[in-house]
């Protein structure tokens, strides 16, 4: 400490600016291990406790994080200034928020929105969303009332018989109906951590649960993924310097990979999650588009550590807006005392139309149709990569997404920004990374990925 200070710090304050100036200006690099308490308390001539007061204190800032048994290590310039949540103003709470000037609504001008996040509308099948809602009315059970704060009951019954089949045992009570995935997934972090807890995320993953976990000022660190699901041995690792509270993870058809959990990363994933103590938030958004039905986390843990989320956006219309959490009773009540502090009840007739649709027996060939639409579209955009030498991260048997990169190195984001002036909408890799960490992968939606003029302009880039 040979600095001068001003003569009212505390030695801890005086410690704790000291390593600051040597983080900030090198002498101290990223990922330097710090003397233990002991030997700095003798270096400085200061009392173990005024060391341990102070290591504390820079870890609460970002500066240095404890690894447990192995001492205080220096935090990357980027992780520390990642730590203090933005303002919602600057904030990327989805694609268009993030890339206004790279998105566009699709059906605006003659654009190609081939990294949008939707399907087209006529994949959908309109009219069976139509005859529910002219059931409902017929039937005179359009309420004004607010409804049940858990969701429309009968489909909550529905939901739970689906999930027993898939062997996950909870019923229509351990189920809350909310407003789509994205709700479920606020609803799952406000209700399991706190501000400053540190939480795994997928690496790539959702954009919108990046930026709503940042906003509400969680340590995020992403897990890096393979095209077999997340890299257990990296997680491993991370489990070394980290205690997080959760891991939120996307195991099938993972948005934007395409990837899906392999069954040995399954087991490795819910062992750490056993031997170092943390939840498993499972979003399971597009498992209904699998052309089989996977081994769900939830069953393999029989829900008593992981959190399953659904939705019904990619099966029978995104506009309804309707999905679920299904968990142990410990968890719901907390949950729907959330869900009705930050929102009330959630709007039963979109609950309704939605179990209506689940009644018809045509449901089933429905979502048989759209498999088989998503898959050849995936095989067709998959070809077309190989055809022009870019590299696919994987090539999913299913679902909208796939990731490529051409071959030579590329900032995605600039390619991006060039697309976007031939009327090419695309998604550049650093959108779906904490911190929005430069990536060279861009996101593909199959479903839009179809136009000639796409590969054309692709192909004159390669």
């Amino acid at each position: 400490m040979d600095q001068i200070f001003p003569s009212d710090l505390t030695r801890v304050e005086r410690l704790v600016q000291s390593v600051i100036r040597n983080i900030e200006s090198g002498s101290l690099a990223p990922g330097t291990r710090l003397p233990s308490i002991r030997r700095q308390a003798t270096n400085t001539g200061v009392s173990p406790f005024t060391v341990a007061e102070a290591y504390d204190r820079l870890v609460s800032s970002g500066h240095i994080h404890a690894r447990r048994g192995s001492g205080f290590f220096v935090k990357s310039q980027e992780s520390k200034n990642a730590a203090p949540p933005p303002e919602l103003a600057l904030l990327a709470l989805d694609e268009h928020w993030l890339l206004r000037n790279v998105y566009i609504q699709h059906g605006h001008g003659n654009h190609i929105p081939a990294g949008c996040g939707w399907l087209p509308g006529d994949w959908y099948d309109i009219e069976s969303q139509q005859r529910a809602l002219r059931t409902i009315a017929r039937k005179g059970l359009i309420t004004t009332e607010y409804g049940d704060p858990q969701g429309f009951k009968p489909l909550r019954q529905h939901l739970a018989r689906q999930l027993n089949e898939r062997d996950i045992m909870l019923s229509a009570d351990e189920i809350v109906l909310t407003q789509g995935a994205s709700s479920a997934l606020n609803i799952a972090a406000a209700t399991i951590a706190r501000q400053g807890d540190t939480l795994f995320v997928d690496d790539p993953g959702y954009c919108n649960l990046l930026s709503s976990l940042t906003f509400h000022g969680f340590n995020i660190v992403g897990v890096p993924w393979t095209e077999h699901g997340p890299d257990t041995v990296e997680m491993e690792q991370l489990l070394r310097c980290y205690q997080p509270r959760a891991y939120f993870t996307n195991p099938w058809l993972q948005n934007p990979t395409g990837a899906s959990y392999s069954a040995s990363t399954a087991h490795q994933v819910l062992r750490l999650a056993e031997q170092h103590n943390f939840l498993i938030i499972e979003d399971n958004v597009s498992g209904d588009l699998a052309g089989h039905i996977q081994p769900t986390l939830a069953a393999m843990d029989e829900s008593n550590r992981v959190i399953y989320i659904g939705s019904f956006s990619k099966t029978l219309s995104p506009g309804l807006r309707v999905g679920f959490i299904a968990a142990r009773s410990r968890f719901v009540e907390v949950m729907v005392r959330y869900k009705m502090m930050s929102g009330m009840t959630t709007p039963e007739i979109n609950e309704r139309i939605t179990f209506e649709m689940l009644q018809e027996s045509r449901q089933r060939k429905q979502l048989d149709k759209l498999r088989d639409r998503l898959a050849q579209a995936q095989f067709s955009v998959a070809r077309n990569f190989e055809k022009i030498g870019w590299t696919v991260f994987t090539k999913p048997q299913n679902g909208l997404f796939i990731l490529a990169k051409p071959d030579q190195s590329a900032d995605s984001f600039e390619f991006a920004q060039t697309a976007q002036q031939h009327g090419i909408m695309l998604a550049p890799g650093k959108l779906f990374r904490p911190a929005g960490a430069d990536s060279p992968w861009l996101r593909f939606n199959v479903a839009y990925s179809q136009d000639p003029a796409l590969w054309s302009y692709l192909l004159s880039c390669s």
